[in-house]
């Protein structure tokens, strides 16, 4: 097998678009979103800015750029993250793991399990012999592979910093311990015994232990901060490092530790709720900085949460999918059967912080401020189960393209206006690739969606539908070729503000005008929606909606079926429960749509 990394130099680098055929598809996809004299008016300023000395000094500044680094966009694209000031409750992605769901099995049965095989998953990377990803005979970039493991968002002024201590087996010795989290009680586990990972058995007898000193609810636990704000939580975190030393080397125990580990408290009834716990359950449940935090339930269901910034969410499925295949039938042991195959059981050490009085008042504020938005947010797990990807197969069609149009036709049918919508693209292709926008609501979809509304004729409609279909692909195409328009216009902005640091006032006025806002820049797009993989009963999850009047649409495309998270906030502008039965209208009326005259 190749090694894992072995393609790296070896890779693309990610491509700059030219800004007329970039301006072009922006144009193109503002029709179904302004009047007529709005895109005049906005047509007329873009072709001004693209011919103008301005759009040629930006271009320029982002050509040289390109031609000085295999990614462009790399940094900016972290400080998009980094920079983001709001809570990560609203940024990080929740997910739950269907193959971890086993009757007969304890809390700690299955926790012990995902760490001995998330480490083992740890292993392979850290040795190389994680297979190369690869689409359609391309190799992928693999560097969020290499970002998995032993990595923190540390938060900071002016912007976040993502800090990362893996290397691999070549490149040096890396942290081998992990943190486990038990009732807001902070412990530090070293996972490895001269060199060779512990067994399920020693872990269980760990847990067992950890479980025993930490009945009692830690109610100052610190976990809790780091839901805050990010300025609110950086001058926190800077103000306890600056009163003790101790706790600056409690900080660096947790962002150097492999992942994160949770025995939780609780039981959920359904995915729904469970979905939702995984971000909003407890502010105790993560140390929410961290890459990932594993959560165990009490019953043994487990889900996840993670920092978005450091990798993407397909990135983080694969080793819990790779954990939870690797399960023993039955990980249910009983206590004197662990201790009598456990050769000895190695010591944990707790992770304590020195506290002011100030800092435990902000705890119990931050508690309510958690309570008070996991209140307003709705999670619903929908399966869709009338076809699947079988069904598309057989029709040689794309799942992914016939569902983003069903997303949009639901929107329309439950809030009767069109949404600007993002689908996430891949650029993994390229180095250090990560995603483009495909801004899925185009002239062709518009039309289609029209023709239903009006009650065309079958024919009329399934024509027009194979349109909007083809468009879609033609989209997704360009963006998986690094030929989207939003990376773009991101450089732009982000050359606009390093030339004003050298003193040259720059504007881009077709990107101040409000139709930009209306087509989702800015932050502005009703529906943010991906797609998250084929695996049959694997691992998937959500976000909150980009806006608290839009939803969140997240997609696993299976063969008989396919299953969504949709997210949306408890607010008069949106309707949960409508959105999911109008999806389910609009699969069933496109399925209809194929069908039609065959």
């Amino acid at each position: 097998m190749e090694p894992t990394f072995s393609h790296q130099n070896s890779l693309p680098s990610l491509p700059l678009p030219g800004l007329k055929d970039t301006i072009e598809k922006y144009l193109k996809s503002l029709s179904p979103i302004v009047s007529k004299e709005e895109l005049e008016h906005v047509t007329s300023l873009a072709r001004e800015f693209e011919n103008s000395e301005n759009g040629k000094k930006l271009q320029n500044f982002l050509e040289l750029k390109s031609s000085t680094s295999r990614n462009w966009l790399e940094d900016w694209w972290y400080d998009a993250y980094t920079t983001n000031r709001d809570t990560l409750l609203t940024q990080n992605m929740g997910a739950i793991i269907p193959k971890s769901f086993m009757t007969n099995t304890s809390q700690i049965g299955i926790a012990s399990q995902i760490i001995h095989h998330l480490m083992n998953y740890w292993s392979l990377v850290r040795q190389q012999k994680i297979e190369v990803t690869k689409s359609r005979g391309t190799n992928w970039d693999m560097s969020q592979v290499y970002n998995l493991f032993n990595a923190c968002r540390t938060p900071a002024f002016p912007k976040d910093k993502i800090e990362r201590y893996f290397c691999t087996e070549s490149e040096g010795s890396c942290p081998s311990h992990i943190v486990v989290l038990c009732n807001g009680h902070i412990w530090k586990v070293d996972t490895l015994q001269n060199g060779t990972v512990l067994n399920v058995p020693e872990i269980r007898n760990i847990l067992e232990v950890i479980k025993t000193h930490s009945c009692r609810t830690d109610e100052n636990s610190i976990l809790k901060l780091t839901s805050l704000g990010r300025d609110q939580w950086a001058n926190i975190r800077e103000s306890m490092i600056c009163n003790s030393s101790h706790n600056q080397k409690m900080f660096e125990t947790i962002s150097s530790a492999v992942f994160c580990l949770t025995l939780a408290n609780d039981f959920v009834e359904n995915e729904s709720h469970l979905m939702k716990y995984s971000i909003f359950g407890s502010p105790s449940n993560a140390y929410m900085d961290k890459n990932f935090n594993i959560i165990v339930l009490k019953d043994g269901k487990a889900c996840l949460q993670a920092e978005h910034g450091n990798v993407d969410a397909i990135s983080l499925f694969a080793p819990c999918d790779f954990a939870a295949d690797q399960f023993l039938g039955d990980p249910k042991l009983s206590e004197k059967t662990t201790l009598q195959n456990s050769s000895s059981t190695p010591t944990v050490e707790k992770v304590e912080f020195l506290l002011t009085g100030s800092v435990s008042s902000r705890i119990a504020e931050t508690e309510k401020q958690f309570f008070a938005l996991s209140s307003r947010i709705n999670v619903n797990v929908y399966h869709y189960s009338n076809f699947g990807a079988t069904f598309c197969k057989s029709k040689k069609l794309y799942a992914d393209t016939i569902i983003q149009i069903a997303l949009q036709m639901a929107y329309l049918k439950t809030h009767n206006k069109l949404a600007p919508i993002y689908e996430t693209a891949s650029t993994r292709k390229f180095y250090h690739g990560r995603t483009e926008t495909v801004r899925s609501l185009t002239p062709d979809l518009a039309k289609y969606l029209e023709a239903c509304e009006n009650s065309a004729t079958n024919e009329t409609i399934k024509t027009l539908f194979f349109d909007a279909y083809n468009s879609h692909n033609t989209l997704m195409d360009a963006a998986r070729d690094g030929k989207g328009i939003d990376r773009h216009f991101l450089g732009l902005r982000m050359s606009q503000l390093a030339l004003e640091s050298y003193g040259e006032k720059i504007t881009i006025p077709f990107l101040d005008d409000p139709s930009y806002s209306a087509s989702g820049g800015n932050g502005n797009f009703l529906l943010s929606t991906s797609f998250l993989g084929y695996t049959e009963n694997g691992c998937f999850g959500y976000v909150v909606p980009m806006c608290k009047d839009g939803y969140g649409a997240f997609y696993r495309i299976n063969a008989s079926r396919f299953t969504f998270t949709l997210s949306n906030y408890f607010d008069d502008a949106t309707n949960g429960d409508e959105f999911r039965e109008n999806l389910e209208y609009s699969l069933d009326f496109i399925k209809n749509v194929i069908l039609t005259n065959e």
